[in-house]
């Protein structure tokens, strides 16, 4: 018997063992540090073992299984238990006359062991669609290619899972479609990493599906003595908590997971071992390119829990055939670290794409969408409580991109957030722009956040509440090159332009604003400025009721004139008011017959700041203003 290293999987070439004819392609699913489920196809079920141990020569151990016929494929499963955690194994499968290759995999750390990283890869949506060839044999080679890349030969070592996000067959009610859309494709990876499922609409809820899954070791006693056994689980590897969620419409809005949610979400708060929570299914809340397959849903079911929970970090999902990433904000200030929510969706395994077209919709919260075949590696470290996400793109079938990286994001539980920042005096009135100081934090500014009301120190109902974005990815340049296009390319977040539409001429107004950094947390709130709204530019303005004029001199430093002239009699007010709307002194407040009219404004010896003031004039129903400057 001799060795050969190919692809960084150990293949061993039997020699003189006749009785062996059949090769097959393992399966590992639902590890623990101390066991794996290894289930793979044959045609021969006169029995089912698994030969493993710690070397490719050395398979000393040999753990027997069961088999199932599930409408007419055999499906043989064998529970290795007793391993030692964080442990190479080498393993060969054999049913009868059929055998496979030995293949190396490792077992799952325990918790608590300093030094340790949970990396696990993300795709979903990965059927056949009977119109456009599957790319997911390509996807599965390029995540294999950059694992070895990244991790060497020996990748398996040092990845811990695959998630799919559903729909890995096209119908699950179609046994022959499991095996050639799912199982042989992903059979250079699954020989050696266990995937799980979130389980999607095309599988829709098949015995089959579930008679292929073993997730009965990951179902709560909460569920699993009932009809929802095995629809929707967790596990732990070392600091991370996988909660994977069922969306499809006849089981996302039961009872019974909202309750299950809560009970593993409220554990992990409380588990001083977990540090992070992942949760997946298979439906977005929007979805950029493919509105029709937006499920609200998801928002009121799930988005709250997760935002009640500060250790869920990243919810991860599919149903469109492209990636998209975005942030909810989070609204529950009374969490223990305040963070927002990373939201992506990896549907591009390998099912024909979702393609931009004239229903597409541009969402608030998704910050980058490009319609291309990818894959997700995620790397935690576990000591530092962070973790960084890399996106690959595989291109479109008119743009083929090898394997090339598409996206970097990352998270720091630790890491704190920015400094409040200050905002600034208004200093123009058409428009208003709100500006304030640079972010100052550990990280590069993703966002600016600009609310105004009309009652001083009071936001909870607001003229305007905006956050923008550094990025915003939508659509792209087309033929040859599909470059994505960035909406907010050039955006200065310091600033905001007010559009007039909003404001009320001769109101007082108060803003304030605050930062998010890529790390998603925010700033704390600037302290708020007020401002009162002109209207006016520095070009002269009259009506025939009426005229303002244009103090003189200006700017001033001691005194100036406001000139100002009626065409009536009429009852007139003349204020000036500071940068902030505060209103400082009253030149006129009585009723005065027609004709042209000034009035002294004096500063000296006041300690008037050098600034912009304004000084408007209210006349029956007309306001008007000019901005004033004061000079040392």
């Amino acid at each position: 018997m001799k060795t050969l290293l190919i692809t960084g999987i150990l293949i061993m070439v039997l020699v003189g063992i006749k009785d062996l004819q059949a090769e097959v392609n393992p399966y590992l699913q639902t590890p623990t540090p101390t066991s794996i489920y290894i289930s793979w196809h044959s045609t021969d079920s006169s029995f089912t073992k698994v030969h493993y141990g710690l070397s490719a020569t050395g398979l000393n151990q040999v753990q027997a299984g069961s088999f199932q016929n599930i409408s007419g494929k055999i499906w043989h499963t064998v529970k290795l238990t007793s391993l030692t955690p964080d442990t190479r194994y080498y393993y060969r499968c054999i049913s009868g006359a059929d055998s496979s290759n030995v293949y190396p995999f490792r077992s799952e750390p325990l918790q608590g062991i300093p030094g340790q990283h949970i990396r696990f890869v993300i795709f979903g949506d990965s059927r056949y669609d009977d119109t456009i060839p599957t790319n997911f044999a390509d996807v599965c080679q390029a995540v294999q290619q950059t694992l070895e890349a990244k991790y060497g030969s020996a990748w398996y070592d040092s990845v811990n899972i695959v998630m799919h996000t559903g729909d890995i067959v096209y119908s699950g009610l179609t046994i022959s479609r499991f095996q050639t859309e799912y199982f042989t494709p992903i059979s250079n990876l699954s020989c050696s990493i266990p995937f799980m499922v979130s389980i999607g609409n095309h599988e829709h809820e098949s015995v089959i599906y579930f008679s292929y899954m073993k997730y009965e070791d990951f179902t709560d006693s909460l569920v699993a003595t009932t009809a929802y056994n095995e629809r929707f689980y967790s596990f732990d590897i070392a600091g991370c908590r996988f909660v994977i969620l069922n969306s499809n419409d006849r089981i996302i809005g039961a009872p019974l997971q909202a309750e299950w949610l809560n009970k593993v979400l409220t554990n992990a708060d409380t588990a001083q071992a977990i540090d992070f929570v992942f949760p997946f299914a298979h439906h977005p809340y929007h979805t950029e390119v493919w509105t029709e397959g937006n499920n609200d849903s998801v928002k009121v079911v799930f988005f709250p829990r997760f935002l009640d929970h500060y250790k869920v970090v990243q919810y991860s999902y599919g149903h469109a055939h492209d990636f998209e990433k975005g942030v909810i904000v989070d609204t529950n200030s009374q969490n223990f670290v305040p963070h927002d929510l990373h939201i992506l969706l990896t549907g591009g395994g390998g099912a024909g794409l979702t393609r931009f077209f004239h229903g597409s919709h541009d969402y608030p919260e998704i910050q980058k969408t490009v319609d291309d075949y990818n894959y997700t590696l995620i790397d935690v470290n576990v000591d530092n409580k962070s973790y960084t996400a890399e996106v690959y793109t595989l291109g479109k079938p008119e743009h083929p991109i090898n394997n090339q990286l598409l996206d970097v994001w990352h998270f720091s539980m630790l890491q704190p957030p920015p400094d409040k920042p200050v905002v600034y005096p208004v200093n123009t009135a058409n428009p208003v722009i709100l500006s304030a100081s640079p972010m100052v934090g550990g990280d590069s500014c993703m966002s600016s956040r600009f609310q105004i009301t009309k009652t001083q120190g009071n936001y909870t109902t607001l003229v305007l509440d905006t956050i923008r974005d550094y990025e915003d990815v939508f659509e792209n340049t087309g033929v040859p090159d599909f470059i994505p296009i960035n909406k907010n390319a050039g955006i200065d977040l310091t600033k905001l332009e007010v559009h007039d539409s909003i404001l009320i001429l001769g109101t007082h107004y108060w803003y304030r604003a605050r930062y998010r950094d890529y790390n998603l947390k925010w700033s704390p709130w600037s302290d708020e400025v007020g401002f009162l709204y002109t209207g006016i530019t520095d070009l002269n303005f009259s009506s025939k009721d009426f005229n303002l004029s244009q103090n003189f001199p200006n700017p001033f430093n001691t005194s100036t004139i406001v000139g100002y002239e009626l065409t009536a009699c009429s009852f007139v007010t003349i204020k000036v008011y500071d940068p902030m709307g505060v209103e400082i002194a009253t030149l006129v407040n009585e009723e005065k017959q027609a004709g042209y009219y000034t009035v002294e404004f004096p500063v000296s010896g006041l300690r008037y700041p050098a600034e912009i003031y304004y000084v408007q004039m209210k006349c029956n129903d007309f306001i008007q203003a000019r901005k004033m400057v004061i000079t040392k």
